[in-house]
């Protein structure tokens, strides 16, 4: 008896990997220029107020036709304080051209349009998938291993000077 119940419980097993692995498959593999979407996205949605070194990232969460769903975050790290000056973290749909080159977006709109506007913006695979609530732990450690690589302004002029 014992032994069936194991038998069982592994084709239950079986039966949920392939469901889960068809489901992947049957969900679109982005293409697109991944230099043209970095430069757009650094160029036209992260800002720089008080000239600090931009560090992001970003998270692909699909594709539809012409558009790449994604979550983008970056930061302004000032390298003389080592600390954050500004930053955001936010979905993103970008609009891509027949070169799949990114040439516009779009964005959710703030405040209590905020979840009208992501269900509006982004098909219901996408939604369920973003994480909402802050950024992503692997955005959060991409822009946590920049910020290291860059050392403080002195150390950096001191490397210059060959001392």
């Amino acid at each position: 008896m014992r032994l069936k119940k194991k038998v069982k419980y592994n084709l239950y097993g079986i039966a949920l990997a392939t469901v889960l692995l068809a489901i992947n498959l049957l969900v679109p593999t982005p293409s697109y220029q991944t230099a043209s979407l970095e430069r757009y996205l650094e160029e036209n949605i992260a800002w720089n107020n008080t000239g600090g070194v931009i560090t992001d990232a970003y998270k692909i969460y699909g594709e539809k036709e012409d558009e790449l769903y994604l979550w983008y975050t970056f930061e302004e790290w000032n390298r003389e304080n080592q600390d954050i000056e500004a930053g955001a973290s936010l979905p993103v749909v970008i609009l891509l051209n027949e070169q799949e080159e990114a040439v516009g977006h779009k964005v959710p709109d703030d405040g209590s349009n905020y979840t009208n506007s992501v269900k509006e913006l982004f098909p219901f695979y996408v939604r369920v998938r973003m994480n909402h609530d802050g950024v992503p732990l692997s955005l959060r450690q991409s822009i946590n291993i920049q910020q290291k690589a860059l050392p403080p302004v002195e150390e950096e002029e001191a490397a210059g000077n060959g001392q």
